[in-house]
């Protein structure tokens, strides 16, 4: 999915970063590609992506959920370094799964590249999870992982889901 922006193409695949387009373009990032994991029960997330900024392709890694939050702290938001043969973000989730330590593993040389992009994201993750996550995460209701995913299919957002 080159330049994917808006809805997803099959009807079952969710998203988050479809709904921070204009923050991510103002920024300079395009979405390459991405992959939304909701738990069950209380809708832990993980995203992994494919971003792209000039000529530069590298992944990001987002966790978090209503236990991290209460018990660990802030969610994570890692940036990445891509392997050679990593071509979608199912190679890059493939190699989180396999690799717990990915993080040691995948991260980019140049140190100031990746924080000012994990502040970025970090700011951008901010508004989405203000604006489509926290009352849920905040409620412990337990279809909450129903909630986010509906809520993450097709672009598709209601107040009253």
């Amino acid at each position: 999915m080159n330049d994917y922006w808006g809805a997803p193409e099959k009807e079952y695949e969710i998203s988050l970063l479809q709904f921070a387009q204009v923050q991510l373009s103002e920024k300079g990032y395009s979405v390459m590609d991405e992959k939304v994991e909701v738990c069950s029960g209380a809708g832990a997330m993980t995203l992994s992506g494919i971003l792209k900024k000039k000529e530069t392709n590298f992944g990001i890694y987002i966790h978090d959920g209503p236990k991290k939050r209460k018990t660990r702290g802030p969610p994570i938001i890692r940036v990445l370094s891509l392997l050679p043969d990593m071509k979608n973000v199912e190679d890059l989730r493939n190699y989180e799964l396999s690799h717990p330590d990915f993080y040691d593993l995948l991260l980019p040389e140049e140190a100031g590249f990746r924080e000012r992009v994990e502040e970025d994201i970090k700011e951008i993750y901010t508004n989405l999870y203000n604006s489509k996550i926290k009352d849920l995460y905040d409620s412990d209701r337990s279809s909450a992982a129903d909630i986010l995913r509906m809520r993450l299919r097709k672009g598709v957002i209601t107040d009253l889901i």
